[in-house]
C-alpha cells in the first residue's frame, strides 16, 4: 500500500464528506449525514483501491 498513489482529488472528497456529514451533524439534518457518509465510505474504497493499485500512466 503506498499513500502517494493516492490522487488529490480522492482527498479533495474525502473533505467534501466531511464537510457534509458535519453540517448535516450541525443542523439535525439526516439527508446530509447519509449523503456526506456515503461519499466518504464510497472515496475511501476508491482511495484504497489507488493506493494499492499500480501507479497509473496518465
Amino acid at each position: 500500500m503506498n499513500l502517494k498513489n493516492i490522487k488529490p482529488t480522492s482527498y479533495a472528497l474525502l473533505v467534501a464528506g466531511l464537510v457534509m456529514l458535519l453540517t448535516g451533524t450541525y443542523t439535525d439534518n439526516g439527508g446530509f449525514q447519509l449523503a456526506g457518509g456515503m461519499l466518504i465510505f464510497i472515496t475511501m474504497i476508491i482511495a484504497l483501491g489507488q493506493a494499492n493499485g499500480k501507479k497509473s500512466a496518465d
